[in-house]
């Protein structure tokens, strides 16, 4: 058994992955703002998340007890990062290196697939991070389409591998796709549609040519790994009485409210195809990889061997990113949902490394030169297309921290919001707070606060599609039902001034405005402190009233 573990640790595939590892680490680091590289996290969907995944942890249930739209398992994921770490990200940066990671595997293991050796397969793995961490499709980190890109990726291999295996694979492979089926169902169900179209196609083809044996061991298996996926949830939402209230927000509400068109279907559908094109042809690199590539990856013969894999292939690039924006409109679409498309670039990025591998005279064994130069590019082009590094660490007192002129260092609002929160809490009582009017801006991680209300946050929805969320939110500070109220307005606003404008500080910050709350709030609450910097490239100064 040691032995052939050792054997294992030893072989090329492991030792690739291992060095694939470590440049993952280093380049997450630098790129992801969970990492400890960075002051905090100021990602508002990121805060959102393990807001409710902490309060999974203290027994309340999302949907019924607190308000927020995303699937159950980036709540329980985040939960788990909160016992980790209660006022940081760590476990989540772990988790992102091990994303990048199984990323470039599953590319190093297409490049194999498609008949290169072993160097050519792992100096086209060290250059693919450039397509996982693209800006701003990569923005803040901890998306769920990046968590699924590494899953869109083990399908791809899958339709490549079942046509070189004339569809003779294990069924250890549906068993896993079921169950990656579930888990996405569960996160964010409009990136399914590679895994929609694909089954669909494949069931049909059994259906069609009668392999009736093949066609229930297909189902079978896919179900069971669904089923292992998505039952313990089922469980859940009954024991705690909360399954009406999954389906009415995790279902309804984002399927009635938060997708911003109202047209019928078949409009949404073009309405997608239009946004979809308009992607490709605003950048060159995305034009060439993703038309082009596709193409390219459809008629060569060198890498599907037969019609129905290469439509198999195309029909679910489609699906993919017709579904990931289905239902939005021009101008309500943030572009990191984009980032799955990514997924479907990474086999023409594969085929077109090996066409200039071919032509480049590579050493054959232990080749430590051309691996070192590639990684210095790899690491070069990521630096090209993420600049997250300048609001890190290596770049004290920048913009996003302060905007201070100062050699002293300097926190976020979060952090100095939070330590005084916790500093002027009692020992023994609950810290309760209220991020007033915008999404979550990390307060609540930052302080440690439990969340004592439904609507915890403002959404990005228009006001007039739900107007519950800011009156109940206005009812807490009528009632001075939390110890603290968070709010930001632009930079050179006060409260009482800031009247909301055209609804919105910044594209990810919908906030009604603050002036018409000063009455109530000057009544039951007073400023204890102010902090200015910078977010999503605007002058934000945050407040922190306590109440009296």
């Amino acid at each position: 058994m040691l032995q052939r573990i050792r054997l294992k640790l030893r072989s090329p595939d492991c030792q690739s992955l291992g060095l694939l590892a470590i440049v993952g680490a280093f380049i997450m680091t630098f790129c992801s703002y969970t990492s400890p590289a960075f002051y905090f996290d100021t990602s508002p969907d990121n805060n959102a998340f393990f807001t409710v995944g902490k309060a999974m942890m203290h027994g309340i249930v999302p949907y019924k007890d607190i308000f927020e739209q995303k699937g159950p398992y980036v709540y329980f994921l985040h939960g788990l990062a909160y016992l980790v770490s209660s006022r940081s990200f760590l476990l989540i940066f772990l988790v992102e290196i091990a994303t990048v990671t199984a990323a470039m595997f599953f590319v190093y293991k297409l490049a194999k697939l498609l008949n290169a050796s072993e160097l050519p397969a792992l100096l086209t793995a060290l250059l693919s991070p450039l397509l996982f961490l693209y800006h701003p499709y990569y923005d803040y980190g901890d998306t769920v389409e990046f968590f699924t890109l590494p899953l869109l990726l083990s399908l791809i291999y899958l339709m490549v591998l079942l046509d070189r295996r004339d569809f003779r694979v294990s069924h250890w492979w549906y068993f896993a796709q079921g169950a990656l089926v579930g888990i996405v169902f569960l996160s964010k169900y409009t990136l399914l549609g590679a895994w929609i179209v694909f089954y669909l196609v494949v069931v049909g083809r059994l259906l069609v040519k009668r392999q009736w044996r093949r066609l229930g061991r297909v189902i079978g298996w896919s179900a069971g790994g669904f089923l292992l996926a998505t039952l313990p949830w089922l469980i859940y939402f009954l024991m705690t009485g909360s399954l009406q209230a999954f389906i009415n927000v995790y279902i309804l509400f984002n399927t009635k409210v938060y997708l911003t068109s109202s047209v019928a279907a078949f409009a949404n559908l073009v309405q997608s195809a239009t946004l979809v094109s308009q992607f490709y042809w605003g950048n060159v690199l995305f034009f060439l990889l993703g038309v082009v590539g596709t193409l390219v990856v459809i008629f060569q013969r060198g890498i599907f061997t037969n019609n129905f894999s290469r439509g198999l292939y195309l029909a679910s690039a489609l699906g993919c990113d017709l579904l990931a924006l289905y239902g939005y409109q021009a101008g309500a679409v943030y572009q990191y949902y984009q980032l799955i498309y990514f997924g479907f670039f990474v086999l023409p990025f594969v085929y077109f490394c090996q066409i200039f591998f071919r032509h480049v005279s590579l050493p054959t064994g232990d080749a430590p030169f051309p691996i070192l130069v590639t990684l210095l590019l790899s690491l070069f082009l990521v630096l090209g297309v993420n600049n997250n590094v300048t609001n890190s660490k290596v770049f004290p007192n920048n913009t996003s921290i302060t905007e201070k002129q100062t050699t002293k260092p300097q926190q976020p609002a979060q952090i100095d919001f939070g330590r005084l929160m916790r500093r002027r809490t009692p020992a023994g009582t609950r810290l309760t707070l209220l991020n007033y009017g915008s999404i979550d801006m990390g307060f609540y991680t930052a302080s440690g606060a439990i969340p004592n209300t439904y609507f915890f946050q403002n959404y990005n929805i228009p006001q007039s599609a739900a107007p519950q969320i800011l009156q109940s939110q206005r009812n807490v500070i009528r009632q001075h039902q939390v110890e603290w109220v968070v709010l930001n307005t632009p930079a050179g606003k006060t409260v009482k001034q800031w009247q909301g404008g055209s609804g919105r500080i910044t594209s990810g910050n919908l906030n009604p405005g603050t002036s018409k709350l000063t009455k109530d709030l000057k009544r039951h609450y007073r400023c204890v402190t102010q902090h200015t910097q910078v977010f999503e490239g605007v002058n934000v100064t945050y407040w922190l009233y306590q109440r009296k």
